[in-house]
């Protein structure tokens, strides 16, 4: 591989893992040291840039970074999990770090598709940039300038992939998705250029992977978007509104500018589904801790939607489709997240079960704090706390938010009087 020196301070911690991830996607050998020189740390950074990528591309794409027995890397799991993940990859290299991609990884790659005596009438940039030009008008979409650049040079990867017999495959449920996308016709258009040029002739599910490609670079617009499949989207959302809305017996005065940012999202959210991306998992564990309601109802409406589609929405999924609906709450009613002020003693079991039933009340989001009795008998509560609970007995200021002495489990003449307070 050939190897460009930078100075140390050059690179921050993306840019360095951006352009280590590159390097194992083309032929050679890769160490630490390699990654090092190229990146301009010592080998315990380029240890440690590894172990965070290696994570990374474990949660989100299921693929893993195996180590040889002597030091150096190699990307291992499936040719599709491994395409996409360098399709998201390469597209953050082109942002994070553009020199190391014009001046590294595609000289690298144009030189091995020489080596295999591909034509180069099949990977020439003029050629490549007449192709994508071609596939925008049949898709009738405009690629940016960023994009376009992006697919002349996937493709190019994607030839050295197919020379070496490294297709990708598909499941039956991914193969129908696709295979009935316009993105599939337009696909064609390249696999015909290739057809007529290379020795070996691609392998039909090539056809199925650009298509995917240009999927995956589709931003969703529920305008525009009149294929059948998003059609019946769209219908599925309006259900999936009407099942939310019996479930949690709140209304949305503006249902369609709900169903127009629920379409948008699930049009990606079934793609990552359907061909197992992850998303990140930091954020379920805080969304059902904090509202569990909106959790549990969300899962719930959105049952019909995954029989439907034959998916099961993981937590992180289910998680952004809750924060929608979340926020088309407080906006339909026009609140802020409403502050809650917990009094506290000395029983913190008793009153963490107390903030979970106060969360579990509503669906609306709680801003829950807590503070001591002592010290609220001597400071009393902010302005903007709209409710203060407690198990323990206390007097009330002579100008303060509504006071409730809580016991467990809590009553429903409380449970009411608390929904009433935080959802008004």
């Amino acid at each position: 591989m050939t190897q460009t020196c930078l100075p140390p301070s050059v690179l921050s911690s993306p840019q360095r893992r951006c352009q280590m991830l590159l390097m194992l996607y083309l032929p050679g050998t890769v160490t630490p040291e390699i990654i090092g020189q190229i990146n301009g740390v010592d080998g315990g950074i380029a240890r440690q840039d590894m172990v965070e990528t290696r994570s990374e591309i474990q949660r989100y794409h299921r693929l893993s970074i195996l180590t040889h027995s002597d030091g150096s890397y190699r990307i291992e799991g499936a040719p599709l999990d491994r395409r996409l993940c360098l399709l998201h990859w390469l597209r953050r290299a082109m942002r994070l770090c553009p020199q190391f991609v014009q001046q590294h990884f595609t000289p690298t790659l144009k030189t091995v598709l020489k080596q295999c005596g591909i034509p180069i009438a099949c990977y020439d940039d003029t050629n490549l940039h007449a192709l994508v030009n071609l596939c925008s008008r049949r898709l009738n979409r405009q690629f940016e300038s960023r994009d376009s650049q992006f697919l002349r040079l996937f493709l190019q990867y994607c030839l050295m992939e197919q020379h070496a017999g490294l297709s990708p495959g598909f499941s039956e449920s991914q193969h129908l998705w696709t295979a009935q996308r316009a993105e599939y016709l337009a696909a064609q258009e390249i696999m015909r250029h290739w057809q007529r040029r290379v020795p070996v002739p691609p392998h039909p599910d090539e056809q199925l992977f650009l298509a995917l490609t240009f999927m995956m670079l589709r931003v969703p617009d529920p305008l525009k978007d009149n294929h059948p499949q998003d059609i019946q989207l769209r219908v599925a959302v309006t259900e999936l509104i009407a099942a939310f809305r019996g479930l949690s017996g709140m209304a949305f005065s503006d249902e369609q500018g709900l169903a127009t940012q629920l379409y948008i999202h699930l049009a990606q959210a079934l793609e990552r589904c359907l061909f197992g991306i992850g998303i990140d998992n930091a954020l379920p564990e805080e969304i059902t801790r904090l509202y569990p309601r909106l959790m549990r109802t969300t899962r719930a409406a959105c049952a019909q939607l995954e029989t439907h589609y034959g998916i099961h929405f993981s937590d992180e999924e289910i998680g952004l489709v809750a924060i929608i609906f979340g926020a088309w709450l407080m906006q339909e009613n026009d609140i802020q997240e409403k502050q809650v002020l917990l009094l506290t003693g000395n029983d913190s079991s008793l009153e963490e079960e107390i903030e979970h039933q106060l969360r579990e009340l509503t669906l609306l989001p709680l801003n829950i704090k807590y503070l001591s009795v002592h010290a609220f008998q001597k400071q009393g509560a902010s302005k903007e706390v709209t409710l203060i609970v407690t198990p323990y007995h206390t007097s009330l200021p002579l100008f303060s938010a509504p006071l409730i002495h809580a016991t467990l489990p809590l009553g429903e003449n409380q449970r009411q009087r608390i929904r009433e307070i935080l959802e008004s």
